[in-house]
């Protein structure tokens, strides 16, 4: 006999004995928590008394991502002579987005669509998406629309300062004024989403948790010479900017002070002469400022930290201003308030 008769032989018997008595009899599953093991043997494609090699574990695997959403990764392996044990991870929702007809697609950080439903969930709601192919069970993908590269990007940016937990909401509808809600009190205008994004949210997150007091609630945004500036603002202002576009807040300033010159009513242009007049004499008079810095008038403080490229979150100069207080009154109204804290690293 031959040896390319032999070998032949003992391949068809292998076969034969792979069919007859490798079978699977059970399947057990571990790491679940949102789907019940019953749940996923039941969409698996493999049923007991299957053979236990003769189907495509990858094919398997990704049928089973699809069928079930929130599970994030499965792994199957085989137990001789007839155990299947399957370990899964899952992923969670991390926002909602809203669609075009009203509902909301739940969606995880990394951008897989897990369910559709009629309500946010009390998820963060994510605006500016709506142009977004979304399919159940599948990931949106980054090139096919800017916003979505946006929304994976920041969503990285969150997790890596441990920030997405009190993410509040994502504003994409004009990519060069993204918004983020942070923790239901901070409105943190971005700008466009670019190279320096991760150093924007982790300069914010020391600003917000260590030189902002508890109770502060507003708005924090850079100018153009990187400086960040705080504005004191109330909840439904704050939680409003998850919702409207820029261009909406500039027409809502303008319907608000129709009178005033560049949007500004007669008490505010007063103000915010009051408050050039301050900076003016402190910047001529730098130990008459120190001087003043005591005054209960908490309104005139503009504290500056230069924002740069050499910025360590480890450390920071606050420019040898001991005094900076960055509290403001609880009576405070937005339509007379002149002076915007400035934090520039």
């Amino acid at each position: 006999m031959s040896r390319a008769v032999l070998l032949l032989l003992l391949t068809a018997a292998a076969i034969v004995m792979m069919t007859i008595f490798f079978k699977v009899n059970t399947i057990s599953v571990e790491g679940a928590e949102k789907y019940s093991a019953e749940e996923i043997t039941n969409a698996l494609d493999i049923s007991k008394g299957d053979n236990l090699y003769l189907w495509n574990k990858m094919k398997v695997q990704e049928h089973l991502l699809e069928k079930l959403p929130y599970l994030d990764s499965v792994r199957i392996r085989r137990h001789l002579p007839d155990a299947l044990v399957l370990t899964v991870t899952e992923c969670r929702a991390a926002a909602a987005v809203k669609a075009e007809d009203g509902s909301y697609y739940y969606i995880s950080s990394t951008g897989k669509i897990l369910e559709q439903s009629t309500s946010d969930g009390g998820l963060a709601v994510v605006t500016g998406l709506e142009g977004a192919q979304m399919q159940t069970g599948k990931e949106i993908a980054p090139q096919t629309d800017a916003a979505v590269s946006a929304y994976l990007e920041i969503m990285q940016a969150l997790s890596e300062q441990q920030m997405a937990d009190d993410l509040q909401f994502i504003n994409l509808q004009e990519l060069t004024d993204v918004r983020i809600g942070c923790g239901g009190r901070f409105d943190l205008r971005i700008g466009a989403v670019d190279s320096d994004l991760s150093y924007r949210i982790r300069f914010a997150q020391t600003v917000m948790s260590e030189r902002l007091s508890p109770s502060d609630i507003g708005r924090l945004y850079w100018d153009d010479e990187g400086r960040m500036h705080f504005v004191p603002e109330t909840a439904e202002e704050v939680a409003r900017s998850g919702s409207v576009s820029g261009a909406a807040d500039a027409m809502n300033t303008i319907a608000q002070n129709p009178d005033g010159e560049n949007g500004l009513t007669d008490s505010q242009k007063n103000n915010a002469q009051t408050s050039t007049d301050s900076s003016t004499t402190d910047s001529s008079d730098t130990s008459d400022s120190a001087d003043t810095s005591d005054s209960t008038d908490t309104s005139s403080d503009d504290t500056t930290y230069y924002d740069d490229s050499s910025y360590d979150d480890s450390s920071y100069d606050d420019s040898g201003d001991d005094s900076y207080d960055d509290s403001y009154d609880d009576s405070y109204d937005d339509s007379d308030y002149s002076d915007e804290s400035d934090y520039s690293e």
